[in-house]
């Protein structure tokens, strides 16, 4: 499982998940060395104005297989900017569109709106499932995925809820881990 990317702040999309991989295909020897890299989380946008903005989460790899990280989610702190893609892909803020996720790995991201009263982001896609549409409410996360490779059952790679103006609420995060909006 890749980092996960960063959400968009006040009515920005949910970060998508980073991309989920599982297997039995590749071969391990305890006699060889396998070069392993985990991907960190993307960087959240802070508040209104947040002039760093937020940013999409990094690769892991583990041999030669790697997941891609997770898509930021489109941001309206500074100035509207676009979803990103990924291993799941960002939900989309006003405009700008859904990210998209990679085939595999994760889903799009969810849609955002600039009508009224639905102002606000789409969620990230998870492993299992695309980010949720914006609605009365954010946009709810894509479900994660289901693993039992550390012998229990254990979901991975849920995308995070999208952001909301006024009193609505945000998006609930995806099960495996997605942040709520």
């Amino acid at each position: 499982v890749a980092g996960g990317g960063g959400g968009g702040g006040w009515s920005g999309g949910g970060g998508g998940a980073g991309g989920f991989r599982s297997g039995t295909a590749l071969p391990v020897s305890s006699a060889s060395p396998y070069t392993v890299t985990i991907g960190a989380g993307g960087r959240g946008s802070a508040a209104l104005g947040d002039p760093a903005g937020n940013t999409s989460g990094t690769n892991t790899t583990f041999s030669t297989i790697t997941s891609t990280g997770g898509g930021k989610g489109g941001d309206s702190t500074a100035g509207i900017t676009a979803a990103a893609p990924g291993g799941s892909g960002g939900g989309e803020s006003y405009n700008g569109g859904a990210g998209t996720g990679t085939v595999g790995q994760g889903n799009d991201g969810g849609a955002g709106s600039t009508s009224a009263p639905s102002y606000g982001g789409g969620g990230g896609g998870g492993a299992a499932s695309a980010g949720g549409n914006v609605g009365t409410n954010g946009g709810n996360g894509g479900n994660g995925s289901i693993s039992s490779l550390s012998g229990e059952a254990i979901t991975y790679a849920g995308g995070g809820g999208g952001g909301k103006v006024a009193a609505n609420s945000g998006g609930r995060g995806g099960t495996g881990g997605g942040g709520a909006g």
